[in-house]
């Protein structure tokens, strides 16, 4: 048992060591994830998120056997917690940046299944106005408007009753194939956007987005025309 235990705090010691090198390649694999994901973020922001996701993960990581062993029992704690975390970290940053905004309490991310009806961003995944979308992907403004008149390309009305355009639906800077099918089924652009947001057990429990960015267009359409008529 001490022998063991020997070998155990000097694989750990190891494991320390290592840390600094895991946590900057969990930051730089971060960094790229959120980078596709939404090209339209800050700078600052995603170096924050970056290493913050970094720091977190390696630290974890390199615990002892015996701290591993326990971490399970705060696994369904993990979500509440991380808010909390990210509420504190906004607040602070808030401060610190012009101490007025202290005054202003943060907003906790939203659980996956919470689809507000007013704020497509709470639930739409990243979205941009026209404005951003012609600096960062090339599309004009006016193709943007005449996809968005002819349901080619989802657009989502925001609470100052201005459009604004799910990043995610565009690929190679046109609406992926399949949109203007889904949007004849369901009849508005909300309606479609989040179902193609919401999980699917048709799809294995992912959104249907998913598969129809690679390339399942018949199975999205077809698993939508379904939907439609049980009104799911």
């Amino acid at each position: 048992m001490t022998t063991r235990r020997r070998f155990s705090r000097r694989g750990n010691i190891v494991k320390q060591s290592n840390r600094q090198l895991l946590e900057d390649s969990l930051a730089a694999a971060v960094t790229k994830l959120i980078s596709e994901h939404d090209p339209t973020i800050g700078k600052p922001a995603l170096r924050v998120a970056a290493k913050l996701a970094g720091f977190i993960a390696s630290s974890v990581a390199v615990q002892t056997q015996s701290v591993q062993r326990a971490l399970p029992t705060v696994e369904d704690s993990l979500e509440p917690l991380a808010r909390a975390l990210v509420v504190q970290l906004v607040e602070q940053a808030q401060g610190r940046f012009d101490p007025r905004l202290s005054r202003f309490k943060a907003v906790p991310p939203p659980a996956p299944s919470h689809y507000p009806i007013s704020l497509p961003a709470d639930w739409a995944g990243p979205v941009a106005g026209p404005t951003v979308i012609e600096r960062h992907f090339g599309i004009p403004r006016s193709t943007l408007f005449r996809w968005q008149k002819r349901d080619e390309a989802i657009a989502l009305k925001t609470g100052s009753s201005r459009f604004v355009f799910p990043l995610k639906q565009f690929v190679d800077a046109r609406p992926a194939d399949g949109i203007a099918a889904l949007i004849a089924v369901f009849g508005d652009h909300r309606s479609t956007w989040q179902w193609l947001m919401s999980p699917n057990e048709k799809f294995a429990a992912t959104p249907p987005i998913d598969a129809l960015l690679r390339g399942k267009v018949a199975d999205v359409v077809a698993a939508a025309g379904l939907a439609s008529e049980h009104g799911d």
